[in-house]
């Protein structure tokens, strides 16, 4: 029997989930942590996003007769682990449906250049989203530098530009750094204006919690679609 619905249902869940977690960690930025019922929302949506893989995995294996009783959905760091994890998981693939490892390798680092895919798993695996109260609270500040009412000439993060006063300038009007911020100092006849970026990310890594939930749901509502039509599941 496919499991389509079941991805169908994890997926709308996550989906509805998405819209109070925007909300209450827009809040807990501001208020420097995170709320009990955040964490809680954030471990859910992560098993359910990844239960909703190892579902598609359970069918593409049906479909190919894989060998084996336990089929997860196949992912690697690397086109080496990629292919070792679908030796391990749904073996011969590659030969039996091309159409769906392709589908599949699209969705890996070493094809799409993200790594939302085994950043997900690890973090599952890894229970890390379980320590979501040891989240770290990270802040970056960026920069624009231009002419009182007109675009910005250079921007650029905190630190990103090392340069001796007046070594560059703008319109004839030098610039000058804060060596201790790496923030241009505020300068006659110049706009500078200085933003801090404040996000979350899972403890241990460089990871932010908002922007790895919201890929990995798109990328994978997305990929459900296309796997259920290739095995022409209604």
């Amino acid at each position: 029997m496919a499991r389509k619905d079941d991805v169908t249902q994890l997926l709308l869940h996550v989906e509805n989930k998405l819209a109070n977690i925007k909300k209450v960690y827009d809040e807990s930025l501001e208020q420097r942590e995170i709320h009990p019922f955040l964490r809680i929302d954030i471990k859910n949506v992560m098993e359910n996003l990844r239960s909703a893989l190892d579902y598609m995995a359970k069918d593409i294996a049906t479909n190919i007769q894989a060998a084996g009783k336990n089929h997860y959905f196949p992912f690697g760091d690397n086109q080496k682990n990629f292919h070792n994890s679908v030796d391990k998981n749904l073996q011969n693939l590659k030969n039996k449906r091309p159409d769906i490892y392709c589908l599949i390798e699209n969705m890996q680092p070493h094809t799409c250049g993200n790594s939302w895919l085994p950043d997900l798993c690890h973090i599952v695996a890894d229970k890390k989203h379980d320590s979501l109260v040891q989240q770290e609270r990270t802040s970056q500040k960026t920069y624009s530098i231009g002419l009182p009412g007109k675009d910005s000439i250079i921007s650029a993060p905190a630190g990103a530009i090392e340069a001796l006063p007046g070594a560059i300038s703008i319109n004839g009007i030098p610039i000058t750094f804060d060596t201790t911020t790496g923030i241009p100092q505020q300068t006659p006849n110049l706009e500078i204006s200085v933003i801090t970026w404040v996000s979350f990310k899972f403890q241990n890594t460089n990871i932010e919690v908002y922007p790895l939930l919201m890929t990995a749901f798109i990328k994978i509502k997305e990929a459900s679609k296309g796997l259920y039509r290739i095995l022409n599941i209604p």
